[in-house]
Protein backbone atom coordinates (compact mmCIF):
# COMPACT_ATOMS: atom_id res chain seq x y z
CA UNK A 1 0.00 0.00 0.00
CA UNK A 2 1.27 3.55 -0.64
CA UNK A 3 2.10 5.58 1.87
CA UNK A 4 0.94 9.46 1.77
CA UNK A 5 4.66 10.20 1.47
CA UNK A 6 4.68 8.05 -1.08
CA UNK A 7 2.30 10.02 -2.97
CA UNK A 8 3.32 13.22 -2.50
CA UNK A 9 6.76 12.51 -3.21
CA UNK A 10 5.49 11.37 -6.58
CA UNK A 11 2.85 14.62 -6.69
CA UNK A 12 6.12 16.61 -6.22
CA UNK A 13 8.54 14.95 -8.54
CA UNK A 14 5.61 15.84 -10.98
CA UNK A 15 5.19 19.03 -10.33
CA UNK A 16 8.42 20.26 -10.33
CA UNK A 17 8.72 17.53 -13.92
CA UNK A 18 6.18 20.16 -15.46
CA UNK A 19 7.65 23.14 -15.02
CA UNK A 20 10.65 22.36 -16.66
CA UNK A 21 11.13 23.92 -20.71
CA UNK A 22 11.04 21.27 -23.30
CA UNK A 23 13.65 21.24 -25.70
CA UNK A 24 12.84 22.57 -29.20
CA UNK A 25 10.33 20.24 -30.95
CA UNK A 26 8.30 19.97 -34.09
CA UNK A 27 5.15 18.34 -33.02
CA UNK A 28 3.11 20.33 -30.42
CA UNK A 29 2.01 19.60 -26.57
CA UNK A 30 -0.48 18.64 -24.57
CA UNK A 31 1.03 19.40 -21.47
CA UNK A 32 3.96 21.94 -19.76
CA UNK A 33 7.30 20.47 -18.66
CA UNK A 34 9.48 17.61 -19.58
CA UNK A 35 7.89 13.82 -20.65
CA UNK A 36 8.87 11.54 -18.03
CA UNK A 37 11.15 9.92 -20.54
CA UNK A 38 13.14 12.93 -21.02
CA UNK A 39 13.22 13.30 -17.10
CA UNK A 40 14.49 9.92 -16.93
CA UNK A 41 17.42 10.64 -19.37
CA UNK A 42 18.49 13.44 -17.52
CA UNK A 43 18.46 11.86 -14.23
CA UNK A 44 19.89 8.18 -15.94
CA UNK A 45 17.19 6.43 -14.39
CA UNK A 46 15.01 3.80 -16.28
CA UNK A 47 11.68 5.14 -17.19
CA UNK A 48 9.76 2.37 -15.69
CA UNK A 49 11.11 3.38 -12.20
CA UNK A 50 10.73 6.88 -12.75
CA UNK A 51 7.54 6.42 -13.72
CA UNK A 52 6.92 4.25 -10.70
CA UNK A 53 8.37 7.15 -8.34
CA UNK A 54 5.85 9.16 -9.73
CA UNK A 55 3.11 6.84 -9.36
CA UNK A 56 4.20 6.53 -5.45
CA UNK A 57 4.89 2.81 -6.43
CA UNK A 58 8.60 2.32 -6.24
CA UNK A 59 10.70 1.80 -3.31
CA UNK A 60 12.41 5.17 -2.07
CA UNK A 61 15.02 6.25 -4.24
CA UNK A 62 18.79 5.62 -3.11
CA UNK A 63 21.07 8.86 -2.18
CA UNK A 64 22.81 8.93 -5.53
CA UNK A 65 19.24 8.69 -7.36
CA UNK A 66 18.24 11.72 -5.17
CA UNK A 67 21.18 13.60 -5.87
CA UNK A 68 20.27 12.72 -9.92
CA UNK A 69 16.71 13.89 -9.78
CA UNK A 70 18.01 17.12 -7.69
CA UNK A 71 20.08 17.67 -10.68
CA UNK A 72 17.80 17.59 -13.50
CA UNK A 73 14.87 19.17 -11.84
CA UNK A 74 17.25 22.25 -10.96
CA UNK A 75 15.76 22.11 -7.33
CA UNK A 76 16.67 24.83 -4.82
CA UNK A 77 18.39 23.75 -1.68
CA UNK A 78 15.22 23.90 -0.04
CA UNK A 79 13.29 21.62 -2.73
CA UNK A 80 15.87 19.43 -2.53
CA UNK A 81 16.17 19.28 1.03
CA UNK A 82 11.92 19.10 0.81
CA UNK A 83 12.50 15.74 -1.53
CA UNK A 84 14.54 14.07 0.61
CA UNK A 85 12.60 14.34 3.27
CA UNK A 86 10.07 13.07 1.52
CA UNK A 87 12.14 10.31 0.31
CA UNK A 88 13.52 9.48 3.90
CA UNK A 89 10.29 9.41 6.30
CA UNK A 90 9.14 5.45 4.84
CA UNK A 91 13.00 4.61 5.38
CA UNK A 92 13.02 5.37 9.15
CA UNK A 93 15.11 8.63 8.97
CA UNK A 94 12.48 11.26 9.10
CA UNK A 95 11.90 14.14 11.43
CA UNK A 96 8.38 14.05 11.77
CA UNK A 97 6.05 12.80 14.72
CA UNK A 98 2.79 10.77 14.94
CA UNK A 99 0.36 12.86 17.04
CA UNK A 100 -2.75 10.78 19.07
CA UNK A 101 -5.18 13.60 19.21
CA UNK A 102 -5.62 15.30 15.62
CA UNK A 103 -9.00 16.50 16.59
CA UNK A 104 -7.82 18.22 20.37
CA UNK A 105 -5.59 21.01 21.08
CA UNK A 106 -2.35 19.66 22.25
CA UNK A 107 0.31 22.05 22.82
CA UNK A 108 3.81 20.96 23.20
CA UNK A 109 6.02 22.28 25.85
CA UNK A 110 7.76 25.37 24.60
CA UNK A 111 11.45 25.90 24.51
CA UNK A 112 13.08 26.87 28.27
CA UNK A 113 16.24 28.39 25.93
CA UNK A 114 14.02 30.59 23.66
CA UNK A 115 11.56 32.11 26.94
CA UNK A 116 14.82 32.72 28.64
CA UNK A 117 16.01 34.81 25.46
CA UNK A 118 13.03 36.28 25.29
CA UNK A 119 12.96 37.73 28.52
CA UNK A 120 16.42 39.68 27.54
CA UNK A 121 14.81 41.38 24.49
CA UNK A 122 14.68 45.35 24.77
CA UNK A 123 11.23 46.51 24.35
CA UNK A 124 9.78 46.66 21.62
CA UNK A 125 11.52 43.56 19.93
CA UNK A 126 8.22 41.67 19.30
CA UNK A 127 9.10 37.67 19.83
CA UNK A 128 7.29 34.23 19.09
CA UNK A 129 8.05 30.56 19.31
CA UNK A 130 6.68 28.21 16.12
CA UNK A 131 6.93 24.57 16.81
CA UNK A 132 7.07 22.05 14.34
CA UNK A 133 4.40 22.91 11.78
CA UNK A 134 3.95 26.57 12.76
CA UNK A 135 1.90 26.43 15.56
CA UNK A 136 2.09 29.22 17.99
CA UNK A 137 3.58 28.49 21.26
CA UNK A 138 4.73 32.12 22.71
CA UNK A 139 4.76 35.67 22.45
CA UNK A 140 5.40 38.47 24.15
CA UNK A 141 3.80 41.62 24.69
CA UNK A 142 5.50 43.15 21.78
CA UNK A 143 4.01 40.68 19.66
CA UNK A 144 0.58 41.16 20.77
CA UNK A 145 0.70 44.50 20.05
CA UNK A 146 1.97 44.74 16.61
CA UNK A 147 0.15 41.82 15.26
CA UNK A 148 -3.37 42.43 16.37
CA UNK A 149 -5.66 39.57 16.54
CA UNK A 150 -3.05 37.14 16.28
CA UNK A 151 -3.41 35.98 19.95
CA UNK A 152 -5.67 35.93 22.58
CA UNK A 153 -6.58 37.83 24.86
CA UNK A 154 -5.26 36.99 28.86
CA UNK A 155 -7.61 34.29 29.89
CA UNK A 156 -9.42 33.97 26.68
CA UNK A 157 -10.16 30.50 25.60
CA UNK A 158 -9.29 29.10 22.26
CA UNK A 159 -11.00 26.04 20.91
CA UNK A 160 -7.58 25.35 18.26
CA UNK A 161 -4.23 25.76 18.47
CA UNK A 162 -3.05 29.30 17.15
CA UNK A 163 -1.19 28.59 14.08
CA UNK A 164 1.00 30.76 12.19
CA UNK A 165 -0.98 29.84 8.43
CA UNK A 166 -4.22 30.07 10.33
CA UNK A 167 -3.65 34.05 11.40
CA UNK A 168 -2.05 34.60 8.04
CA UNK A 169 -5.21 33.91 5.79
CA UNK A 170 -7.34 35.29 8.59
CA UNK A 171 -9.01 39.22 8.18
CA UNK A 172 -6.81 40.72 10.75
CA UNK A 173 -3.98 39.57 8.74
CA UNK A 174 -5.33 40.88 5.21
CA UNK A 175 -5.85 44.07 6.84
CA UNK A 176 -2.73 44.33 8.61
CA UNK A 177 -0.70 43.09 5.68
CA UNK A 178 0.65 45.77 2.88
CA UNK A 179 0.99 43.28 -0.16
CA UNK A 180 -0.47 40.70 1.67
CA UNK A 181 -1.07 38.33 -1.76
CA UNK A 182 3.16 37.80 -1.28
CA UNK A 183 3.05 37.32 2.34
CA UNK A 184 0.17 34.37 1.72
CA UNK A 185 2.80 33.00 -1.19
CA UNK A 186 5.71 32.89 1.61
CA UNK A 187 3.38 31.65 4.34
CA UNK A 188 2.22 28.50 2.36
CA UNK A 189 5.81 27.81 1.09
CA UNK A 190 7.31 28.10 4.33
CA UNK A 191 4.72 25.21 5.87
CA UNK A 192 5.79 23.42 2.95
CA UNK A 193 9.52 23.42 4.19
CA UNK A 194 8.77 23.56 7.29
CA UNK A 195 6.29 20.07 7.43
CA UNK A 196 5.52 19.25 4.20
CA UNK A 197 7.09 15.58 4.63
CA UNK A 198 4.95 15.51 7.56
CA UNK A 199 1.60 13.93 5.46
CA UNK A 200 0.69 11.02 7.25
CA UNK A 201 0.68 13.40 10.76
CA UNK A 202 -3.11 13.74 11.87
CA UNK A 203 -2.04 16.81 12.96
CA UNK A 204 -0.85 17.88 9.72
CA UNK A 205 -3.56 17.10 8.17
CA UNK A 206 -6.09 18.40 10.21
CA UNK A 207 -4.69 21.92 9.64
CA UNK A 208 -4.08 21.21 6.02
CA UNK A 209 -7.78 20.22 5.43
CA UNK A 210 -8.72 23.38 7.67
CA UNK A 211 -6.70 25.54 5.04
CA UNK A 212 -7.79 23.93 2.14
CA UNK A 213 -11.54 25.54 2.57
CA UNK A 214 -10.12 29.03 2.20
CA UNK A 215 -9.61 29.57 -1.53
CA UNK A 216 -6.64 32.08 -1.64
CA UNK A 217 -4.97 28.75 -0.03
CA UNK A 218 -6.17 26.24 -1.79
CA UNK A 219 -4.89 28.21 -5.02
CA UNK A 220 -1.49 28.08 -3.71
CA UNK A 221 -0.78 24.75 -2.10
CA UNK A 222 -1.05 22.60 -4.83
CA UNK A 223 1.94 24.68 -6.57
CA UNK A 224 4.40 22.75 -3.90
CA UNK A 225 6.22 25.84 -3.74
CA UNK A 226 8.94 25.37 -0.85
CA UNK A 227 10.73 27.58 0.60
CA UNK A 228 11.96 28.53 3.92
CA UNK A 229 12.12 32.20 5.05
CA UNK A 230 15.25 32.40 8.08
CA UNK A 231 14.91 36.46 7.42
CA UNK A 232 13.32 39.71 5.50
CA UNK A 233 10.65 42.30 6.06
CA UNK A 234 7.17 43.28 5.86
CA UNK A 235 5.39 46.48 5.13
CA UNK A 236 2.16 46.59 7.96
CA UNK A 237 -0.43 49.23 8.13
CA UNK A 238 -0.82 49.25 11.89
CA UNK A 239 -3.70 50.61 13.56
CA UNK A 240 -2.00 52.76 15.88
CA UNK A 241 1.58 52.99 14.12
CA UNK A 242 0.05 53.62 10.80
CA UNK A 243 2.30 52.15 7.61
CA UNK A 244 5.90 50.64 8.79
CA UNK A 245 8.03 48.33 7.87
CA UNK A 246 8.96 45.27 9.82
CA UNK A 247 12.35 43.48 9.78
CA UNK A 248 11.91 39.79 11.06
CA UNK A 249 15.01 36.85 11.63
CA UNK A 250 14.21 33.26 12.46
CA UNK A 251 16.30 31.30 14.95
CA UNK A 252 16.59 28.03 15.36
CA UNK A 253 16.30 26.82 19.15
CA UNK A 254 19.38 24.32 20.19
CA UNK A 255 17.39 22.61 23.61
CA UNK A 256 13.96 21.93 21.25
CA UNK A 257 15.08 21.20 17.19
CA UNK A 258 11.65 21.47 16.04
CA UNK A 259 10.86 24.83 17.02
CA UNK A 260 11.75 28.60 15.85
CA UNK A 261 12.43 31.79 18.06
CA UNK A 262 10.72 34.20 15.18
CA UNK A 263 11.69 38.12 16.14
CA UNK A 264 10.53 41.17 14.81
CA UNK A 265 12.33 44.52 14.59
CA UNK A 266 10.80 47.81 14.06
CA UNK A 267 12.42 50.87 11.85
CA UNK A 268 11.38 53.51 14.08
CA UNK A 269 10.89 54.38 17.90
CA UNK A 270 7.67 53.76 19.35
CA UNK A 271 5.43 57.25 19.62
CA UNK A 272 5.54 58.25 23.54
CA UNK A 273 2.37 57.62 24.24
CA UNK A 274 2.50 53.67 23.43
CA UNK A 275 3.69 51.49 26.36
CA UNK A 276 4.39 48.31 25.94
CA UNK A 277 6.05 46.06 28.73
CA UNK A 278 8.51 42.69 28.60
CA UNK A 279 5.56 40.18 29.59
CA UNK A 280 5.50 36.64 27.90
CA UNK A 281 2.59 34.24 27.32
CA UNK A 282 2.52 31.02 26.47
CA UNK A 283 -0.24 28.30 24.69
CA UNK A 284 0.10 25.79 27.28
Amino acid sequence: MRSGRQRELGEFLRERRGRLTPPVADEPRRTPGLRRTELADLAGVSVGYYTRLEQGRAPHPSDSVLDALIRALGLTDDEATHLRALAADDRGGGVGKESSTASAVVVEPVSESALRTMNFLVVPTAAVVLGRIGEVLAWNDAADFLFPGRFPKPGEQVERQLHNARYAFSPAARELYLGWDEVADDVVAHLRAAAGHLVDDPEYGVLVEELLAIPEFAERWPRRDVKRHVSGERRLNHPVLGELTVRHEVLAVLDAPDQYLVLYGLENPLPADVEISGAVSTSG
